[in-house]
């Protein structure tokens, strides 16, 4: 999808570092900011009589607050690249291209991304919709934005929402995404008493290449450690139908976050089995 040029970024506050705080959009819509919930096609949408309305706008603004959903999606293979011209000596950046597919382990409705450049002292703010993405089904997706921007020197931080809540993805930075997940975990045990581990955010396992020939279903068990903050530790495979699901298993569960065991009102380290089940992906 190509995107038009927008504008300049807006910004609510100080923009952190990504995953730092919990981010999401909005945009003027009758003389009143409003949280933008959708995307169609390249407009914002905002909810009018409790259903979402196109908005049309050309600026936006990256505000932070509330909680992020707590669901990942993974990004594979991304591939970014710009494109240049010269014009009278001078080399002028004119395309930010990104292209990846998209991959959950959850059922996300009107999934919308926010990319923004930084080039030298100019930044740009873009939305683009991706639309519904369901379980274990990935889902190409490709943008490309207009730029005119002399800089050569910059970098983008991409941000990804379902319902105007801000998603979990692989391309954040790892300690952002301890430093939230390390909070929504300890809120949600905080006054429990007992409770088992029980997952709760986490990424599919890919299938492995390896085996697109072959094209065979298969089976993973793995046994790791879950300790008081929900991290995973110490990973190995119990049992797998073919050795690249094991693999593809561990890679998986690495990232995952849990709900630790709690006991008289304390987190408590423990070790647990999880199965993993593996689908050829459908068109390849």
């Amino acid at each position: 999808m190509k995107f038009r040029h927008v504008g300049f970024l807006l910004l609510v506050g100080c923009l952190a570092p990504h995953g730092m705080g919990q981010h999401f959009v909005s945009v003027m819509d009758g003389g009143k900011m409003s949280l933008v919930v959708a995307a169609q096609g390249l407009s914002p949408m905002v909810l009018r009589g409790g259903k979402p309305a196109v908005v049309h706008a050309t600026k936006f603004a990256l505000g932070e607050g509330g909680e992020y959903l707590p669901m990942f999606v993974a990004v594979r293979r991304p591939e970014v690249r710009t494109t240049s011209e010269s014009m009278q000596g001078r080399e002028i950046n004119k395309e930010f291209h990104l292209y990846c597919e998209l991959e959950t382990a959850y059922s996300l409705k009107h999934v919308f991304v926010v990319i923004v450049l930084h080039l030298g002292n100019d930044s740009g703010l873009f939305l683009c919709e991706v639309g519904d993405l369901e379980p274990r089904s990935p889902k190409p997706f490709k943008v490309e934005v207009p730029m005119s921007m002399e800089s050569e020197l910059g970098n983008y931080e991409l941000y990804m929402f379902s319902g105007g809540r801000e998603l979990f993805h692989s391309m954040m930075g790892i300690g952002a995404m301890e430093f939230a997940l390390n909070q929504m975990v300890q809120e949600r045990i905080k006054g429990v008493e007992d409770a088992a581990a029980k997952p709760f955010l986490g990424p599919a396992p890919e299938y492995p290449a390896a085996l697109f020939r072959k094209r065979v279903a298969g089976k993973a068990m793995v046994s790791f450690t879950i300790d008081e903050r929900g991290v995973v530790g110490d990973p190995a495979v119990v049992r797998a139908s073919q050795p690249e699901f094991g693999e593809a298993s561990l890679v998986a569960i690495r990232q995952w976050r849990f709900l630790p065991l709690v006991r008289h009102g304390h987190p408590v380290q423990s070790r647990v089995e999880m199965p993993f089940e593996f689908a050829p992906p459908k068109g390849q």
